[in-house]
């Protein structure tokens, strides 16, 4: 009898045992099955970011095979340009005066057309909307601004809910400010922020409102936009920008 009392402890502990074992064995279970699912989801996660590469990898070919068409291009209009002004040159020294006198008027309207020739247009009709972009920054980049608002006008008609949407309208803006065109320019910028509030470009479209606001002699609604802005964007470095212009006003932030 004293030796069954004396296993009796024994006993509960070896079942405690028993029972934290088994306890234990789910948990690593449970940990296995976890890791499991781990691994799967990072492999997928892989498998996404590698087609998200072989994408950009695409795109930014056919931005290169399209800016070396637009070099291409270029050259042969120049080559082109050489050839018939040689051809005219041959062609004076042979007739005589009164006809060389028209010479010279046709190769004037020649030259004229060819200037005109070495504007690059870039068709609407182009189907990569990155590289349609793209080639509208450069225009801009260039001062080339007619063209630039006409590519830019292009892209936000073809493409209104591409994230890019809101920079092609800021940009138009910003060309028509560059060509002093202050009312375009306002209605460039209100449009960024009534059309694409929620976009990263509404800071700054709402800045330049203010700025051409108060250039167009709209000094109160100028004054309204850039306190506005400070509220909406206090944080940001745009913010500190219209503070310092709010200040060169004479005019208190609050």
């Amino acid at each position: 009898m004293k030796k069954f009392i004396y296993l009796l402890p024994v006993l509960f502990l070896c079942a405690c045992a028993t029972e934290d074992i088994a306890l234990l064995k789910k948990s690593v279970s449970d940990l296995n099955s976890q890791n499991m699912e781990l691994k799967k989801e990072i492999a997928e996660l892989k498998t996404g970011i590698a087609e998200q590469d072989r994408k950009i990898k695409t795109v930014n070919e056919d931005i290169r095979l399209n800016a070396e068409a637009v070099i291409t291009l270029k050259s042969d209009l120049k080559s082109m340009e050489t050839r018939l002004s040689d051809k005219i040159k041959a062609i004076e020294a042979q007739l005589p005066q009164s006809k060389a006198q028209k010479s010279d008027q046709v190769q004037q309207k020649i030259q004229s057309s060819q200037a005109d020739s070495n504007k690059v247009y870039i068709e609407d009709n182009i189907a990569d909307k990155t590289t349609l972009y793209n080639l509208a920054m450069e225009l801009y980049k260039s001062g080339r601004y007619e063209e630039s608002i006409d590519k830019f006008r292009s892209f936000t008609v073809r493409f209104p809910t591409d994230s890019l949407a809101d920079n092609a309208l800021y940009w138009m803006g910003e060309s028509y400010l560059n060509l002093n065109n202050l009312e375009k320019a306002a209605e460039s910028f209100k449009n960024v922020i009534e059309n694409y509030p929620q976009e990263n470009k509404v800071p700054d479209a709402m800045y330049k409102l203010g700025v051409t606001l108060d250039k167009l002699g709209k000094r109160e609604e100028a004054v309204d936009i850039l306190k506005k802005l400070i509220l909406n964007f206090k944080y940001s470095d745009i913010a500190n920008t219209a503070k310092s212009k709010l200040k060169e006003w004479g005019v208190k932030d609050e």
